[in-house]
């Protein structure tokens, strides 16, 4: 009884054996199929030129020569990391590698290896480069291991407590941007001699003292924490200058400015901004007939503002195109607006805030015709 049983159960499962292998070959069957016009698909992307994926990458990162970190994801190692093909692109693109930037809070030996490797992927591309720390080691140990690619310095920014001089002598015949911050006293003197391309420099005024550059060649000049009688031997030295920004500083509440003229013939962008004091009469000594856009505060057209901004276009005998009144305001804009009829765009960054004697002047006022009425009451 159990063995006819059991011999229809074996050929139930026989049956059932048989049927699932038949699915089953039509699914490895189906598979295959699939697998096939997997293989044969290629994504859009992948097919991109090298060239094409090259600019693609360049194009993800900030505009040179603003300077990338050596390491997270705002480094150019992070595109290395999304698929094969782009690694060997991005490896194989100079571009890339041609901008860093150095912290003093992370292994100095470390960024050096890092840099070691981005300057042989840069190829022969100019080199932006920023070394940023208030410890003498971060500019010493860091900028002597440039040297080699000295040549290639396009941009430079050093804020150091103390330079490295013997990573500084020497020719620069690509250097085009120098910026350049003491955070205290340098001993040392750097000499940048041999930068035939150099027109745009930053520096503070501590920097200064010990720096020597070719200032007749500069088009661009931004002075920082500066007294404005410092600013006048610099000024005076750069007749080439197309855009200017001077932040003052002071340690007095207001300085009347007086010194000589300062000509700047080809000046066509001029900035000014405050730092504690208020600096008078520094405006109107600048002679910029080609100048077309003004930022200042209006402190510093102390105490009569339009009076003082016409006195300097007329001296200048510029058009000025835009004007960027910074700061508090005593003037209103309408009061711009009326006197300068022919600059077209005037900006204000600042409130308007009433002086103190305008509310002296309205009681004057109301005490003034408190008088005449009561004198009118006598009378009658």
């Amino acid at each position: 009884m159990h063995l006819q049983a059991d011999r229809m159960r074996l050929s139930d499962i026989e049956a059932q054996i048989l049927d699932l292998e038949r699915s089953l070959s039509a699914l490895l069957a189906e598979k295959r199929l699939v697998q096939e016009r997997i293989d044969s698909y290629r994504y859009p992307v992948l097919t991109l030129p090298n060239e094409i994926v090259s600019e693609i990458l360049v194009h993800v990162l900030p505009p040179y020569p603003d300077p990338l970190p050596l390491f997270g994801t705002l480094s150019p190692t992070t595109l290395t990391h999304i698929c094969r093909k782009w690694r060997e692109v991005a490896l194989a693109t100079p571009m890339l590698w041609r901008a860093m930037r150095f912290f003093e809070f992370h292994p100095l030996d470390h960024q050096r290896r890092i840099s070691d490797i981005w300057m042989r992927r840069s190829g022969s591309c100019p080199l932006s480069i920023q070394i940023v720390g208030h410890r003498s080691p971060c500019v010493s140990e860091l900028l002597p291991a440039m040297v080699p690619h000295r040549a290639r310095w396009g941009h430079l920014r050093l804020q150091t407590p103390q330079p490295s001089p013997s990573a500084i002598d020497g020719p620069m015949p690509q250097l085009l941007h120098l910026h350049l911050e003491a955070t205290e006293a340098w001993h040392d003197v750097l000499a940048f001699r041999e930068v035939p391309l150099l027109r745009s420099v930053v520096i503070n005024t501590l920097a200064l003292s010990a720096v020597i550059l070719p200032w007749v060649q500069l088009t661009s000049l931004t002075l920082y924490s500066f007294k404005s009688s410092e600013c006048i031997p610099i000024l005076q030295q750069t007749p080439n200058l197309i855009h200017c920004s001077l932040h003052l500083w002071s340690d007095l509440d207001i300085i009347d400015h007086s010194g000589p003229d300062i000509s700047l013939p080809c000046l066509e962008s001029l900035a000014f901004r405050g730092s504690l004091g208020v600096v008078t009469k520094f405006l109107v000594t600048f002679i910029v007939p080609a100048l077309r856009s003004l930022e200042t505060p209006e402190t510093f057209l102390w105490f009569d503002p339009i009076e003082s901004l016409k006195s300097f276009i007329s001296k200048s005998g510029c058009e000025l195109q835009d004007v960027c009144i910074s700061g508090n305001r005593t003037t209103r804009e309408a009061a711009y607006f009326v006197a300068f009829p022919s600059i077209p765009n005037f900006s204000f960054t600042g409130p308007y805030i009433r002086e103190w004697n305008d509310d002296e002047e309205s009681e004057d006022e109301s005490n003034s015709d408190s008088s005449d009425g009561e004198s009118d009451s006598d009378s009658v």
